[in-house]
């Protein structure tokens, strides 16, 4: 009679945790490319959302108003949840940087209706307009995320490090 053993646990190298994921290659990656270069990734999903739904909200609505709006509002969330993992920002600055990247999304997203309302009323096609007016916003939101929203904290602002108390021998 035979007896079968089982097989042998694999190598600690050959479990599959123990490859790199697919985030640990992107966090090695973040390292090596500059913090603009991933804005600017973030930046054209969340536009492309935008974009897209303008364009289906406007087809629905018949309002640009509410197109840009609505679409501002679904493509902001994404931008704010993944330019904190960008920036790096630290978990206890949600509501500040929250507060700080609604303030300029809110003057961006002004400024976007007022270029598209302009364009498109001047005979501008809506896709057009949309285009040339949030191209042209992109270096001034990126500008005011990283110094307004997701800025390190000035010396003032940053926790003062509690000093070990010294015992005496």
């Amino acid at each position: 009679m035979t007896t079968t053993t089982s097989p042998a646990l694999p190598a600690s190298a050959d479990l599959p945790f123990s490859r790199p994921t697919v985030l640990n290659r992107l966090a090695s990656l973040r390292s090596r490319i500059p913090t603009v270069v991933l804005f600017a990734a973030v930046s054209f999903s969340g536009w492309t959302i935008d974009y897209a739904l303008v364009l289906i909200l406007n087809s629905l609505t018949g309002s640009v108003l509410y197109a840009v709006v609505g679409a501002r509002v679904v493509s902001c969330t994404l931008g704010f949840l993944l330019n904190r993992r960008l920036f790096r920002a630290a978990p206890e600055t949600f509501w500040r940087s929250a507060g700080g990247y609604a303030a300029v999304q809110g003057g961006v997203a002004a400024t976007s209706y007022a270029g598209i309302a302009v364009l498109a009323g001047a005979g501008a096609p809506l896709w057009l307009a949309k285009v040339l007016v949030d191209s042209t916003l992109f270096i001034v939101n990126y500008l005011a995320q990283s110094r307004l929203v997701y800025r390190a904290p000035a010396p003032a602002e940053r926790p003062v490090p509690v000093q070990a108390l010294a015992t005496a021998a």
